[in-house]
Parts: structure tokens; sequence; C-alpha cells
């Protein structure tokens, strides 16, 4: 009873639209609405002045409750959403490494169980078309797995780390900020799918503001079944079954190269995962920047990280870094950077 009452109501506040969105999206839009617009009952989207997106007034990520209660959705919505924003995973016709950059996407890179994920992650950032850009990867660990197996165009590092060390992003996204060569930065999870219009539209909207949020949904796919266990390399996987669609995730960030550093870069204080990038963008919102999502991205299975798996995602250290002041966090942050030299 109490799963049928679940099913009826989310068909009352929030299936009709989705199913409007899908099979009439003339009427639709007539009616004002469009998959941007597609929420939970109890959450409050506004337009963005700036890009046209929508911004969730709500504080943390959360998921489309409608694809929880329907999971055959997902892979509709995924579709639909995969022939208005498509995904390419091949640079032949882009403006990769053909002139000098305006747009630097920043991966950082741990260890060798994510291989397949982050080389279709790698392939959708190099296949950007309609502005000059690049891609800067930061491998960290004990091993270098990733010497000679990248493109010449990618701009490569490899940070040593002791063994039983964390992986720590921010470090590697600071490293990948000082080889960058472009003005704007985007900062990119390794295994995340981005549609070939990103860099086009991020890069008009930074002609306002110094930094933005462009994704407006991350759509999470299954864990593939059978004997393909890694993703294929190709856009077709993105038609695969979801998991679960993500509203207000912190990334993907695209910033202007000087406000990344004007704010301290990333807090290097954190190690594996969990608030480094809330942090950062808490920092961010000291300056202009657009919080109106536009886009989806699609974020390709794997399994959790060990302190993801674990519980530990840096709570307490999160949680007495935001205590301070966003200002004071940069004043510390840049006077480390100046003090040790570091800063571009």
């Amino acid at each position: 009873m109490a799963r049928l009452k679940r099913a009826l109501g989310c068909w009352l506040f929030e299936r009709w639209k989705i199913e409007l969105v899908l099979n009439a999206p003339a009427l639709a839009k007539w009616m004002g609405l469009t998959w941007l617009d597609l929420c939970n009952r109890n959450e409050t989207l506004t337009v963005d002045d700036v890009t046209g997106g929508r911004v969730c007034q709500w504080s943390d990520s959360s998921r489309l409750t409608a694809v929880s209660v329907f999971p055959s959705l997902g892979a509709r919505i995924s579709r639909t959403l995969l022939e208005e924003w498509p995904v390419s995973s091949f640079a032949v016709g882009s403006d990769a490494g053909r002139s000098r950059p305006a747009m630097s996407f920043l991966i950082p890179v741990g260890g060798d169980s994510r291989m397949a994920q982050f080389f279709a992650a790698l392939g959708a950032a190099r296949a950007q078309a309609g502005v000059p850009s690049e891609v800067v990867v930061v491998e960290q660990g004990v091993d270098q797995h990733l010497l000679g197996k990248l493109p010449s165009d990618v701009v490569y590092y490899f940070q040593r780390v002791s063994a039983g060390k964390h992986f720590n992003k921010s470090s590697a996204l600071n490293k990948a900020a000082r080889l960058a060569s472009g003005d704007a930065l985007v900062i990119l999870d390794a295994d995340y799918l981005l549609p070939s219009r990103f860099a086009l539209t991020s890069a008009a909207a930074l002609t306002t503001v110094e930094a933005a949020r462009p994704a407006r949904w991350i759509l999470y796919l299954e864990q593939p079944q059978g004997r393909h266990q890694a993703p294929r390399q190709s856009p077709g996987h993105c038609i695969a079954n979801i998991e679960s669609i993500v509203s207000n995730n912190p990334t993907p960030i695209v910033v202007r190269q000087s406000t990344y550093w004007a704010i301290g870069g990333h807090d290097e204080e954190y190690e594996g995962w969990g608030g480094e990038d809330s942090e950062f963008l808490d920092r961010l919102r000291t300056r202009s920047i657009s919080e109106g999502g536009w886009l989806p991205v699609w974020h390709l299975w794997h399994p959790p990280a060990a302190k993801k798996k674990d519980g530990d995602r840096n709570s307490a250290l999160h949680g007495a870094k935001m205590a301070i002041p966003a200002r004071q966090r940069i004043a510390k942050l840049m006077g480390a950077l100046v003090g040790s030299g570091a800063l571009p």
C-alpha cells in the first residue's frame, strides 16, 4: 500500500510533467515547461539571468524522486537529453590543440582502477568543438600508469605520493591549474562525460561572470551487467539504464584562471573524497558566479572509493572549515601560496 501511495503521489506531482516533456515537448514548452524545470515537489527553481539555466534554491544535491520510483524513466530521459546535448568521444574535427587554448580541462587521476572511465571522460573532453581547448591530466599515486598512453595534445604530469597516503584531489587540481594555458579552467572529475557543446556554452557564460556551474543534472549510469563491465568509449552508452539523476552537484565548475587563484585555489588539507569541491564553491561565491545549470552531464559507473565506502567524507574537517568565513579562508590560502612562492 505504501509503495502504491508513493507511486500515485509521484504521478500526481512529478511524473506527468516528465511525460509531457518527453512525449509532447512543444506543448510542454508552450506551457513554460522544459526538462530544465523538472524537480521534486518540495524543490524550487529560478531562472538564471546570465545563462538561462535553472538555479536550485536548496543547499545540497538531491535525486530526482521519479527516477527512483519509476526506474525505467531514467533511460528515456537520458535518450532525450542525448539528442539535445550529444556526446562525442572522438577528437576528430575538434579545436583541441589547434591554437592557444582558451579553456583548459583539469582532470585529476589516482590509481588504475578506473582507467576505462577516465579514457571515456578524456575522449569527451578532447572532443569539445567551437572553443580552442586543452586537457591537463595530473596523475597522482605511487605508480605511474599513464605515461606514454595519452594523446600527444594532452598535458600530463605525474605527482608521486608515498604509499598509504590518500589521494589528494585538491593538490592535483592546483598542479593542473599551474600547468594550464587557458584563461578559463574546467574542474572535471575523471568519470564525467561532457556534452560536445559544454566548452562553447561555458565560454559564453564566462564573458559575463567569473565562474559558472553548467550542469543542471548529473545522470548516474547503473553498473554494467554481463561480460562488459567497463564502459565502452562511445556516446551510445549514455542511453544505458540510469541509476539516479542528481541536481545541484558542486561540479563540474568553470572558472576564469585569474579567479581560481584569487580565491586561493583548492584547499590541500582535504584528502580523499568529500568536502573539497563544496568548500571551493563556497569561496567562489565571494566572486561573480552563475549557478543556473543548463546542460546534462553523464557519470560513469564505478565502485565507490575507499573513503566513500567506509563513510569517511572529511565531515569533521569540512565542518571546521565551513565555520570560518570564506574571506578568512581565502586570506589564509593566499598567504600560504605567496609565502611558498606557489602563486602563479
